[in-house]
């Protein structure tokens, strides 16, 4: 690398190893690279806009800057904000249910931050969030490559990752590349979420059926015949074509294996309790106002099973069932 390049340092340390950014920096003061530790130089006049110069060098790099100048600025706004100096960083979180863009702020259990922390699982974390003086999530920056696949898949914390450059620019937003915290529900969906509940508890408690908490998921509708409102089911099948019997039993009184005309055959089919009409896949899966409309059940999971009960609630929220406000 040319000896003439400048690299550039968006923060730099002082002496007591605090972060200044160029334009709150005090001239005469030395300050150092947040990387190579090498001193850089404060170019603050009245022409041009306030920068550190850093000359290129063999120990240190762009990406190297930005890397660690991010980490630092993170841990940084933690401490600020456990020592009661500024607020809460926000978090950008995706409402698992609404699926929008909502703002989370980090959780007061949090009582710290440290920078570049070994795990149990041997994986060096860019920043451990701790509680209780244990590592409780992570958080990981990218500048140019992203955490590698084996790290993500077997890191012993949720933890998200972050563009480098965004939390340079402000970091006491941190908006994930990629969110592996635990889910998020925004405030007005885990409300129209309860009022979906006790939705579905009073019709089971009326029509006398046991809700199940695994495997079969569960909506409502009003049967196409009498008109009252109802508890469905949908389970895991191998394809929409799947004709074959639940797995799990006890099944639902209401899941009966019954003669269709529309099919032209017979098949494990949701039956209204009260005047025993055969309710078919078609409506409660395929037509746009059905309580199972895009949700696919493929996974005998908890994981699956959560979530799938989550598009349920979400598209009845969709729907207007439950309004948000």
């Amino acid at each position: 690398m040319s000896k003439s390049v400048k690299l550039r340092v968006p923060f730099a340390f002082d002496d007591e190893k605090r972060l200044h950014a160029p334009q709150t920096a005090e001239k005469g003061k030395p300050y150092f690279c947040p990387a190579c530790q090498d001193t850089v130089i404060l170019r603050k006049g009245e022409i041009k806009t306030a920068h550190f110069a850093h000359k290129a060098s063999e120990i240190c790099n762009q990406e190297t800057i930005l890397h660690k100048t991010a980490k630092q600025l993170i841990v940084d706004v933690i401490s600020d904000w456990k020592s009661d100096k500024t607020d809460a960083p926000v978090l950008k979180r995706t409402c698992e249910i609404c699926r929008q863009s909502k703002d989370q702020l980090l959780p007061d259990k949090i009582e710290g931050a440290m920078l570049e922390y070994r795990m149990a699982d041997g994986f060096v974390v860019d920043v451990a969030l701790m509680v209780e003086n244990q590592p409780a999530a992570a958080i990981e920056i990218r500048v140019s490559h992203a955490v590698d696949k084996n790290k993500a898949k077997l890191l012993s914390v949720p933890f998200i990752e972050l563009e480098g450059q965004k939390v340079i620019e402000n970091p006491t937003v941190f908006e994930p590349i990629l969110d592996r915290f635990l889910s998020f529900t925004c405030g007005a969906c885990k409300q129209a979420k309860a009022l979906f509940q006790v939705k579905v508890e009073e019709i089971a408690k009326r029509t006398g059926i046991e809700l199940p908490d695994h495997y079969y998921r569960y909506g409502f509708c009003k049967c196409w015949k009498c008109k009252r409102e109802i508890i469905v089911f949908a389970w895991p099948k191998a394809s929409e074509w799947d004709k074959s019997a639940p797995k799990v039993k006890p099944m639902p009184r209401t899941i009966q294996y019954r003669y269709s005309n529309t099919v032209g055959g017979k098949y494990w089919v949701n039956t209204c309790p009260r005047c025993k009409s055969i309710q078919g896949d078609w409506h409660l899966f395929s037509e746009p106002d059905g309580p199972f409309f895009g949700v696919r059940c493929e996974e005998n999971s908890r994981e699956a099973y959560r979530k799938d009960m989550q598009d349920i609630v979400g598209y009845a929220i969709y729907n207007g069932i439950f309004p948000k406000d």
